[in-house]
C-alpha cells in the first residue's frame, strides 16, 4: 500500500506542475497511446474502430515467502509433497473497439493463455523433476469507457466499466490432477472491472494515470472466488520524432487470497494448491517504445513493445517469484 500511495502523490505533482498543452489531447502521434500493456487508455472519434493484437510473456523463477527468498527444497517438508519452481504464462489477446458516440467508446477482448510449470516432487527420500501444462481460452472481457471531460489544454479524463465473463476454464488438469489457481484459465466467476484514467500532452511529451481493479461477483461452481484486486499505473512518454517515442511506467497491484477454496485440490500437499498462497503486492517498473505509421499504406497502423521488471514484491504465503514480464503490441484504427 506504500507504493500504491508513492504513485499516487507522484501523479498529484505531475498533474499540477505539467505545462500546458495547446489545443485537446490526440492519439495521432506516437505517445498518444499508454505503454502496450495497459488498457482501456484512451477512446476514439464517433464512428472509429480499432483492433489490437498483444503477446505478452511472463517468467517466474525462484520462490518467495512473503518478501524473502526460500529454497524449493527447504519447503518439502510435513504435508507438503511438491513445491513450484518455475512458471511461464504466454497470453495471446485480442481486442476490438468501436467509437459509438463522442461520450461512449465500447470494447471487447478475448484471450488465449499457455501456461507451464516446472515442480519439485517428493517421494521418500527422493524428489524428482514434474512438469504441468494448460492451455486454452481465458475470460471474456466487455465493456465501455465514458468520456467525463476534455479540455483545451491536452488534458481529459475517462472512466471505464467493465466485466468479464467466466468463458475460461477452471477445470483444467496435469498428470490427471486438478492444477492450481495459478494454472486455470479463468476465474469461473463474473468479474466487475472499473477504472478512472487521466490523459495529458504538452507538445514533445504526453503522460496519464489510471486507478482501478476486479471485484470477484459471488463463488464460482467450485465454490471460491480469486482474490479482489486493486491496480495503479502512472506512466510518461517522450515524442522523439513524428512516429516514434519511449516511455516508462510505475505498476502497482495487489490481490487478495482465495475466498474460499477448491475441494479438488489437496490444499496441503503444494502452497499452489492453497487458497491462503494466492495473491500479493507487487510494484514494476517499465520501459516501452511505441512507433506510429504516417505513410498512406500503413496509415492508423502501430506497434509497440514493453519490458517490466520488479521493483519489490510481498507474496501471501509461499509462491514464485515474478522475474520479468515482456508485452509486444500492434493496433490498427481507422
Amino acid at each position: 500500500m506504500k507504493n500504491f500511495q508513492s504513485i499516487l502523490l507522484a501523479f498529484l505533482i505531475l498533474t499540477t506542475f505539467s505545462s500546458a498543452h495547446e489545443g485537446p489531447w490526440t492519439a495521432s502521434r506516437p505517445d498518444g497511446h499508454a505503454p502496450i500493456s495497459v488498457m482501456g487508455d484512451h477512446m476514439h472519434a464517433m464512428g472509429e474502430w480499432m483492433l489490437s493484437y498483444r503477446y505478452m510473456t511472463m517468467e517466474m523463477e525462484g520462490l518467495l515467502k512473503g518478501t524473502d527468498s526460500v529454497s524449493a527444497s527447504d519447503q518439502l517438508v510435513g504435508m507438503v509433497t511438491m513445491i513450484p519452481t518455475s512458471m511461464t504464462m504466454d497470453m495471446h489477446m485480442l481486442g476490438l473497439m468501436h467509437a459509438v458516440s463522442e461520450k461512449w467508446t465500447l470494447m471487447g477482448m478475448i484471450n488465449y493463455l499457455d501456461n507451464e510449470m516446472s515442480m519439485l516432487m517428493k517421494s521418500g527420500m527422493m524428489t524428482m523433476p514434474m512438469y504441468s501444462k494448460t492451455s486454452g481460452l481465458g475470460d471474456l472481457k466487455v465493456g465501455g469507457l465514458y468520456d467525463l471531460a476534455h479540455w483545451d489544454n491536452g488534458r481529459r479524463i475517462h472512466v471505464n466499466l467493465g466485466f468479464s465473463g467466466p468463458t475460461g476454464s477452471i477445470n483444467e488438469k496435469s498428470n490427471g490432477n486438478v492444477v492450481g489457481y495459478g494454472m486455470q484459465l479463468g476465474s469461473g466467476t463474473w468479474d466487475f472491472n472499473p477504472a478512472i484514467t487521466f490523459l495529458g500532452q504538452t507538445e514533445d511529451y504526453s503522460w496519464g494515470a489510471q486507478v482501478g481493479g476486479i471485484i470477484r461477483i459471488g463463488d464460482n461452481d467450485q465454490d471460491y472466488s480469486l482474490g479482489n484486486r486493486l491496480e495503479a499505473a502512472l506512466w510518461g512518454a517522450r515524442k522523439i520524432t513524428d512516429s516514434l517515442s519511449t516511455s516508462a511506467k510505475f505498476d502497482y497491484s495487489s490481490q487478495s487470497a482465495v475466498d474460499g477454496f477448491d475441494s479438488r485440490m489437496m490444499s496441503m500437499m503444494s502452497p499452489s494448491l492453497s487458497p491462503a498462497s494466492q495473491g500479493r503486492d507487487l510494484t514494476t517498473f517499465g520501459l516501452g517504445l511505441n512507433y506510429y505509421f504516417h505513410g498512406v499504406d500503413l496509415k492508423g497502423h502501430r506497434i509497440a513493445a514493453e519490458w517490466e521488471t520488479p521493483i519489490s514484491q510481498n507474496v501471501k504465503g509461499v509462491q514464485l517469484e515474478l522475474d520479468s514480464t515482456w508485452t509486444l503490441g500492434w493496433q490498427y484504427a481507422w
